[in-house]
């Protein structure tokens, strides 16, 4: 009996039911036709893990054709993981444990499924893609991820920012690639823009040292990048560092002083910084007084 496959994080365990015909695994971009049965929600409705969980895949049974890399949630990238352990021909039993979306309850979602590869059109491996591919796949995703943080999914958009991004880091060194200009400043810019675009995501979610560290590698390369200033300065403000805020935004508003959201945050941290100062001053004239 072939053992038990479990992800790293335990969130994800196949027990194959029929071992099929051993093959290469899917990869990345690969298409995949699968066949979903007798599928088991615990803990939670169907209708909640379509609303709260915002899967594509378990809205019913039968037959589907999923493109590896294009799931869109966490649960239904987790399928995604499941397929790309399995064999063609294989069936097996899937089990995928996601933490509550519930204000009231506290227990782990559970979903058990039987899941058979009945067809696989294979993707060439990562390393084999052409820079213009990368690009293309990376251009893709992101603009994918552009229409969930429209929809206010800002983890499900982040992921697939940092996948996107994770793609365009594979051609490293890209100064050695020798590409035509034209497509090397297109990877270049899109990478900014994804570092710019993870950052706001992070500032969303108040991971104000993530943030900062998004915006800087976007300003090394950018020094006068307003979006990723702006973010930059709104982090470090709301860290309490109210002296960097100011220096950030400062720069932010001289290249665009009309813009009225950086105007409004420079006005809150620059108030906040003199205000601190001027607490300092009367302290150390305290200290002082005869």
């Amino acid at each position: 009996m072939l053992r038990p496959w479990k992800s790293a994080d335990k969130s994800i365990r196949k027990n194959v039911l029929k071992p099929g015909i051993f093959t290469k695994k899917p990869t990345e971009c690969s298409i995949c036709n699968v066949l979903m049965e007798n599928i088991n929600i615990m803990e939670t409705s169907e209708d909640i893990l379509k609303e709260k969980y915002h899967t594509n895949i378990f809205v019913s049974e039968g037959e589907k054709v999923l493109v590896i890399g294009e799931a869109c949630a966490e649960i239904d990238r987790k399928v995604e993981r499941a397929i790309q352990m399995m064999n063609i021909y294989e069936r097996s039993l899937v089990t995928i444990i996601m933490p509550s979306q519930s204000e009231v309850k506290s227990e782990s979602v559970s979903v058990k499924f039987e899941i058979t590869l009945t067809k696989c059109e294979w993707y060439k491996p990562i390393w084999e893609w052409s820079p213009e591919e990368k690009y293309e796949v990376a251009l893709k995703y992101k603009e994918i991820a552009v229409k969930l943080f429209k929809s206010s999914r800002f983890v499900d958009a982040f992921h697939k920012f940092s996948r996107a991004c994770k793609i365009l880091i594979t051609l490293e060194p890209i100064s050695d690639l020798e590409l035509d200009k034209h497509l090397e400043f297109n990877i270049n810019n899109l990478r900014l823009t994804l570092y710019n675009n993870m950052a706001r995501c992070q500032l969303n979610q108040k991971n104000f040292e993530h943030t900062v560290a998004l915006c800087t590698k976007v300003l090394n390369k950018d020094k006068n990048n307003v979006k990723a200033l702006y973010r930059r300065g709104v982090a470090y403000g709301s860290m309490k560092d109210n002296e960097k805020a100011v220096a950030d935004l400062k720069v932010a508003l001289t290249l665009e002083p009309n813009n009225h959201t950086v105007k409004e945050q420079f006005h809150i941290y620059n108030t906040r910084l003199q205000e601190a100062t001027q607490k300092c001053n009367d302290m150390v004239r305290k200290m002082f007084k005869p």
